[in-house]
């Protein structure tokens, strides 16, 4: 899955608490089963990393640092940063550590297979019923 997609999704399980160390659990394990999926990457790395890192700073600017929208979004990007420091050089294949990243592990939790751009808008889907979830978190007073 694309990295805003983990962020989002993230965003909308941390929703349903205001613990930020249960709000970063759930956007962790919430990475897993995306991460199972068959899905499409973006392949366009650093256009990823600024779109993530855009919506963390307005998340921030918008008080909800301390939020478990924040935290879980948090919990949920988390482990792609094993990929993106082994897409750029600082981190061997063999020493990736979460599941469905790491070789090792990949029999007791595969990795989805890659599936084309077209199938990007499975995430947009995913994306926007995600952002729908929070917004109904934030109207109603919660998260």
């Amino acid at each position: 899955m694309t990295v805003i997609t983990h962020l989002a999704v993230g965003a909308a399980v941390g929703s349903f608490t205001d613990n930020a160390a249960g709000a970063a659990a759930l956007g962790l394990v919430s990475h897993v089963p995306l991460d199972i999926l068959p899905h499409y990457e973006f392949e366009r790395m650093w256009v990823e990393v600024a779109a993530v890192a855009a919506v963390f700073v307005a998340m921030f600017a918008a008080g909800m640092a301390g939020t478990g929208v924040f935290w879980g979004a948090v919990g949920a990007v988390v482990p792609d940063l094993e990929n993106l420091f082994w897409r750029i050089g600082l981190l061997p294949g063999e020493r990736k550590i979460f599941p469905g990243h790491s070789l090792r592990l990949s029999r007791v939790l595969p990795h989805g297979r890659a599936l084309g751009p077209r199938h990007a808008l499975t995430q947009v889907a995913i994306v926007c019923a995600s952002l729908a979830v929070v917004l109904l978190s934030l109207r109603h007073g919660a998260n």
